[in-house]
């Protein structure tokens, strides 16, 4: 599956979203959205590990153990210029 490798940053809870700490990719993003919990469950919103390897490829996100070598397909992101 082509899919490129992102590195997750800290999640931002100010702006509810996520980013990839080397090319800025936004990973996850609430912002605007209201997230409905049912009442009496943890309203803390999904978040990727800090610094672990996320694969994206469409629509479907994954990670990806840190010592993992990269497959067919995969493909580090770029550092932001």
């Amino acid at each position: 599956m082509i899919a490129t490798i992102h590195l997750a940053g800290p999640p931002q809870l100010s702006g509810l979203y996520q980013a990839c700490v080397r090319c800025g990719h936004v990973l996850q993003d609430y912002t605007g959205r209201q997230v409905m919990v049912p009442e009496g469950q943890d309203p803390t919103l999904a978040v990727w590990p800090e610094g672990h390897r996320i694969a994206i490829s469409g629509n479907a996100t994954w990670t990806v153990a840190n010592d993992a070598p990269l497959t067919n397909g995969e493909t580090e992101c770029k550092a932001a210029q």
